[in-house]
């Protein structure tokens, strides 16, 4: 059910994503390739703002086409992954150092050992199947009858693209398709390098096990229903719906890097990793984005991805102008709102993330999505 945007009031949801819920009844298992599998009810559009919202709006409007249109009011933002690694990573130890429990847990402790081992060592390489699907898709050289004919030899990729193609998102009512020809007609060559993508990274993590397996499998929700706002919605922000798609569907992978790490963690101990929910939350929050960002180029997503990636919760050392991060910002604070049934403070995302696109028609990207039947 959508909600009405509303302007910025003394309650709100906060900067940053509140704590999911740990228990096993908190979420469906997770499913076998989740990343590809579109929930499009939560996107749902929200109605136009009310009368005085509108004002402001549009008063906000006219600051925000100048800057898509005219010299930017200031630079792009700049961003380093390794050293946003590293302070996180520092970060991290503080946090345990200081916790009531986890300062004495040896899971915590192992868990951070791990981890310190370094980006190189926690980032899966992709596999030589999956780099090879992944350069079906850029070869510029094969027409859409040959690039369908090349990845039906992959039934799960044929799947994956298939749930994409034909969900409310993507279908909006249209006729199911029954076949890639129809496909990538439907989400074009880009959309199908994402699903592949997605569907790659999904078959190389692990899943980390126990109530863990219930935030990998939110996570992974949240990130496919992130990834139709962020398209309709990165025109709003000068930024490439194509790109959006491709980094919304995957802004959260350093959740899942983290959850494989738990994975490799369980096995060595055979047995559950027991860690406190708020220790395991706060360590996701601090190591997601860099740990996410290294990810993107270490599967050859590109700087500009990372940086969107490494950077998309806009906090006060990440808010310079970033077209892209803007626009994965605005779909997921979008997503988190109606996943919660609350109403959209656009005010207030505009205000927390210093977003510098067009209020406008970021709404009116919410507005044409498709809802759940």
């Amino acid at each position: 059910m959508s909600r009405l945007p509303r302007r910025a009031s003394a309650e709100h949801t906060g900067a940053t994503e509140a704590p999911v819920a740990t228990t096993a009844a908190a979420a469906p298992a997770v499913a076998a390739a989740p990343a590809v599998a579109a929930a499009p009810a939560v996107a749902a559009a929200p109605a136009a703002p009310s009368t005085a919202a509108a004002a402001s709006v549009i008063d906000r409007e006219q600051t925000a086409e100048v800057g898509i249109a005219g010299a930017p009011a200031e630079p792009l933002l700049t961003y380093s992954p390794n050293q946003a690694w590293a302070e996180g990573l520092a970060a991290v130890y503080a946090l345990q150092s200081s916790h009531a429990t986890e300062s004495k847990n040896p899971d915590a402790t192992a868990l951070l050992q791990l981890l310190a081992e370094g980006p190189d060592a926690v980032i899966r390489q992709m596999p030589a199947a999956a780099r090879e699907a992944l350069a079906i898709c850029d070869d510029p050289t094969l027409s859409r009858s040959e690039l369908s004919q090349r990845l039906e030899r992959d039934p799960a990729l044929v799947q994956g693209l298939l749930r994409t193609a034909n969900s409310v998102a993507i279908g909006g009512g249209r006729a199911p398709a029954v076949g890639l020809d129809t496909v990538l007609e439907r989400i074009g060559v880009s959309g199908a390098r994402s699903v592949v993508l997605a569907n790659c990274v999904d078959g190389l993590l692990s899943h980390p096990g126990g109530e863990f397996n219930v935030l990998a499998s939110q996570t992974w929700e949240h990130m496919v229903r992130s990834a139709p706002i962020a398209r309709a919605a990165a025109p709003a922000f000068a930024a490439s719906a194509d790109e959006a798609f491709t980094v919304a569907l995957l802004h959260d992978v350093g959740k899942l890097v983290v959850f494989d790490r738990l994975s490799v963690l369980r096995a060595r101990r055979r047995r559950a990793v027991a860690l406190a929910p708020d220790f395991i939350h706060q360590l996701l929050q601090l190591l997601h984005e860099p740990l996410g960002a290294l990810a993107a180029l270490e599967w050859g997503m590109g700087e500009r991805a990372a940086t969107a990636i490494g950077t998309h919760h806009r906090m006060a050392a990440s808010r310079g102008r970033h077209p892209l991060a803007e626009a994965i910002f605005f779909a997921e604070r979008a997503d988190h709102a109606a996943r919660r049934n609350e109403p959209f403070d656009v005010d207030l995302a505009w205000s927390e993330g210093k977003l510098t696109g067009s209020v406008n028609r970021a709404l009116a990207a919410l507005r044409s999505l498709p809802t759940a039947a």
